[in-house]
């Protein structure tokens, strides 16, 4: 079990010839991150949300965006971005300490090379305060990744911004019969799909 930028990376247990263990459940987690939970439908499957909780977020945002317009709060935000982001024309305003990742040289270089080139690719030295203040006024920030579909071995080849009020996570979730028992209905497997 390794740890790398703060993820563990485990076997999977069918890896290891292990049998996965298999849970059941007939309710879901309760969501902590605002997801809206909707029933998978064979085929077909229709949502229509009642309660008027899809633009929660959205107007979550909104409210962020117009009370970081107010002269006071502005000027906290712009103190904040300057103590966090530091411009310097001889030093990067943010890099990766790999210092303490128990992984070779070899992969330390190529997460430093793949860091940068993700910098390079956000303009950063330029944008930097600007993408910060995005995330920080905003809550969240998301990026499309384009990779040329004709050669995608070369990776990235651009970071567009994608503003968050068009962004909504949603997840579904798969249900099946018990065989066992009365024919209740379990958890079968749980996606999250960004819409």
């Amino acid at each position: 079990m390794a740890n790398l930028l703060g993820f563990q990376i485990t076997r999977n247990n069918n890896d290891l010839g292990k049998p996965a263990e298999a849970k059941q459940a007939f309710t879901v987690a309760s969501p902590d991150d605002g997801t809206t939970t909707i029933s998978a439908g064979g085929y077909f499957g229709q949502y229509l949300d009642m309660e008027v909780t899809a633009k929660n977020d959205i107007d979550l945002i909104k409210r962020y965006r117009e009370i970081a317009q107010h002269p006071e709060c502005d000027m906290a935000i712009e103190d904040i971005i300057n103590e966090t982001i530091v411009s310097d024309e001889r030093d990067a305003s943010v890099s990766v300490s790999l210092d303490k990742l128990a992984v070779s040289d070899a992969i330390k270089a190529k997460v430093r090379d793949e860091f940068d080139e993700v910098l390079r690719l956000l303009n950063f030295d330029e944008k930097g305060h600007d993408i910060f203040r995005r995330w920080y006024v905003d809550g969240r920030i998301y990026f499309h990744k384009v990779i040329d579909p004709k050669s995608p071995r070369k990776g990235l080849t651009e970071i567009r911004y994608i503003d968050p009020r068009k962004i909504k996570k949603v997840r579904e979730v798969a249900k099946k019969r018990d065989n066992k028992g009365k024919g209740v209905e379990i958890i079968d497997n749980r996606r999250v799909v960004c819409l």
